[in-house]
């Protein structure tokens, strides 16, 4: 493609095939977030690139890629993208339409401190949430949310970030599990028990690693990807696990043991750095600040 670019002849929608399958990486991807064939996707990446006389993406066994010029245009592009969505904003304001708001959280603070407290927070508003609570990373720079809380601060750019709130994660057995086996007095006692931890491969974060900096040598029997799922392990009586202090707080089942060993670890919220621009988002931000500001013995107790 060596011609002189016709940009007269851009079709501007294609912009929003061209975010998709960078964002995605692959076709099927692509289309299915979008809502078409990835013969669509595909058909409408090349018209954009006839236009612009210049390769977009190259294709590997891993996906699509942005080339040189794709990464040139990946800003222009998201401006595009953020000015339509200013203007839809207007247009739904003064129409009175119903906010849609989708937060990305990791399971752990989702299901056991946002879920609820969103619940009870919108029956009043005019907001729909959509709450996606897994245990991996959702991130405003792959335009899958319009907030995202993640352990740590995100990379990117046009991005607006601050901490949430620290926590700490301490090591929890059951009450009858306690009760039913020797002190444990050091960390010399917990190579002797059976522990309940995550899956190495499936782990998302370096920051989850905290079974080794107790010891590389514990005796994890019992892995899931889940931190609901290690904490009904626990409940059981199997072994001891680590807990964020969150996720066992009011649990009459389980007893904290060693508070001298804990580990801190930060949530971070990210959103566009048109966040004040939208007024529903921007106050769905600050309740989700303001709400874990109150509870802040519940992510550190003393």
């Amino acid at each position: 493609m060596n011609k002189q670019p016709d940009f007269t002849k851009i079709n501007w929608n294609d912009l929003k095939y061209f975010l998709a399958l960078k964002r995605q990486g692959r076709l099927c991807l692509a289309s299915k977030k979008i809502g078409c064939s990835h013969v669509s996707i595909a058909n409408r990446i090349a018209a954009l690139e006839e236009c612009m006389s210049t390769k977009l993406f190259y294709q590997n066994s891993r996906g699509f890629h942005l080339t040189k010029a794709g990464e040139k245009l990946v800003p222009y592009a998201e401006k595009c993208e953020r000015e339509l969505r200013l203007a839809m904003e207007v247009y739904r304001q003064e129409q009175k339409i119903r906010s849609k708001i989708r937060i990305g959280v990791t399971e752990g603070i989702g299901n056991y401190f946002i879920a609820t407290r969103l619940a009870s927070w919108i029956k009043d508003k005019d907001i729909d949430i959509e709450l996606i609570s897994l245990p991996s990373l959702t991130t405003i720079t792959a335009g899958e949310v319009d907030i995202s809380i993640t352990l740590g601060p995100q990379k990117g750019y046009n991005i607006i970030q601050q901490r949430l709130t620290p926590y700490k994660i301490g090591i929890y057995a059951s009450r009858d599990y306690a009760a039913n086996n020797p002190p444990i007095i050091g960390v010399e006692d917990l190579l002797q028990h059976y522990f309940i931890g995550y899956i190495e491969e499936h782990v998302f974060s370096e920051d989850l690693r905290y079974h080794e900096e107790i010891s590389p040598n514990l005796q994890i029997v019992y892995k899931s990807t889940t931190i609901h799922t290690q904490r009904l392990s626990i409940e059981t009586g199997l072994g001891l696990g680590l807990l964020p202090h969150y996720v066992a707080h009011g649990n009459p089942n389980l007893v904290h043991l060693l508070p001298d060993i804990q580990f801190k670890r930060e949530y971070w919220i990210s959103s566009g750095t048109d966040l004040h621009q939208f007024k529903d988002l921007k106050i769905t931000w600050d309740f989700i600040m303001s709400t874990a500001a109150e509870s802040k013995t519940t992510f550190l107790p003393s």
